[in-house]
């Protein structure tokens, strides 16, 4: 009669257990914090080169008011927390303001912390849209080519003909504009 109180109690007390690990993994699923990187680059994926969009936007789980907006070669990052999620990406044309391609993903991120994709790829419809998640080598040379590519630029524009030539005009002379004839 004791051992079958005995046997009685400890299962009890292992189904509790059991009954806490799962509710400590269900927890963890569904409060887990990802890190979801978008990316708008030319990729290629399976073989198939999937080119840059001029200009989109993107909305997660249906919240409008942070829709990103993402021009050719852009990158972004959306910090979501449980594992499924839906984007909405809408394909703009910048001239006109128009809604050129409307499209719609699920994305299933699991137990996963960090992962990146590709829009581009999601709005061709590739079967997986997911890039490699870049080093933190990657990730420094990367801005290293753009502040260089950006100071370039900045050295460009003070070399312009137009700061030349305001250089080059003496402060004693008087510029005349320019003279009508009737």
């Amino acid at each position: 009669m004791i051992q079958n109180i005995n046997k009685k109690r400890l299962v009890i007390r292992l189904a509790l257990v059991a009954l806490l690990v799962l509710l400590c993994f269900g927890l963890y699923y569904i409060g887990k914090e990802h890190e979801v990187l978008l990316d708008n680059k030319t990729a290629e994926l399976a073989g198939k080169e999937y080119k840059e969009i001029p200009y989109m936007t993107v909305v997660v789980d249906g919240d409008e008011e942070k829709e990103m907006e993402f021009y050719a070669g852009d990158r972004d990052v959306v910090r979501l927390q449980g594992a499924r999620h839906k984007i909405v990406i809408k394909v703009i044309n910048e001239q006109s303001e128009k809604v050129e391609k409307t499209v719609e993903y699920d994305m299933n991120l699991g137990t996963i912390s960090n992962i990146m994709f590709s829009l581009p790829a999601i709005v061709e419809g590739a079967p997986n849209p997911e890039l490699p998640i870049p080093t933190e080598q990657q990730v420094q040379e990367q801005q290293a080519e753009n502040e260089a590519e950006a100071e370039a630029k900045r050295e460009g524009l003070d070399e312009s003909p137009v700061s030349e030539t305001t250089q080059e005009v003496d402060s004693n002379k008087t510029i005349e504009g320019p003279t009508t004839t009737e």
